[in-house]
């Protein structure tokens, strides 16, 4: 077996859920070369909340695009059916109350194993909460190619007022094979304050 092959079933092993595992690697195609690694200096970039793919995705991907949890500016149409997209870009209750701590966590999109979660900025105006979310890359030239939707970025809010609350999450959309091609894209999400 080629290193690079035996480097990703080790890496199967580890993410504990091989279907998944191989389905990510389907996904990414052992395509060798970054598509977004950033330069050297600039390792630290918004986090990707969607990856257009170079082939349409397994059914159980493309259904993510009809998540009704989610809006997207610019909206996702039809002609999405390779757009990978995390299970969960937001992560938070359905109801929260008043001037409590509210937890809300941020899944963006490791293109590579070189990808990590970088933290990220929360502003708070009235009743939304504004969040950019950052990814950091390692640097290597080399990276292992299996995909994740799993770069966790955590934080803590409350909401002034009883009503509908909303959350943007401001990020990026990249091309798979195009590292020139990132798009800024923002994904929404309300929850109900109760008093």
């Amino acid at each position: 077996l080629s290193p690079t092959l035996r480097s990703l079933m080790r890496h199967r092993r580890r993410v504990g859920n091989p279907s998944l595992a191989c389905v990510l690697l389907t996904v990414a195609g052992c395509v060798g070369t970054e598509s977004s690694a950033p330069t050297v200096d600039a390792l630290r970039l918004s986090a990707v909340l969607q990856i257009e793919t170079t082939s349409a995705l397994p059914s159980n991907l493309s259904s993510r695009a009809q998540d009704t949890v989610t809006a997207w500016t610019p909206p996702i149409d039809a002609k999405s059916a390779s757009l990978f997209l995390p299970a969960l870009v937001i992560e938070v209750s359905d109801t929260v109350r008043v001037g409590s701590a509210v937890s809300i966590v941020v899944n963006s999109i490791g293109e590579s194993g070189c990808w990590q979660s970088d933290g990220g900025t929360l502003t708070q105006r009235g009743d939304s909460a504004l969040i950019v979310a950052y990814d950091r890359h390692s640097g290597a030239q080399v990276c292992t190619m299996v995909w994740t939707d799993r770069l966790r970025h955590l934080f803590t809010t409350s909401f002034p007022s009883a009503g509908i609350g909303t959350i943007r999450v401001h990020g990026r959309r990249i091309r798979q094979g195009a590292p020139s091609v990132s798009l800024p894209v923002v994904a929404q999400r309300t929850v109900v304050v109760i008093p």
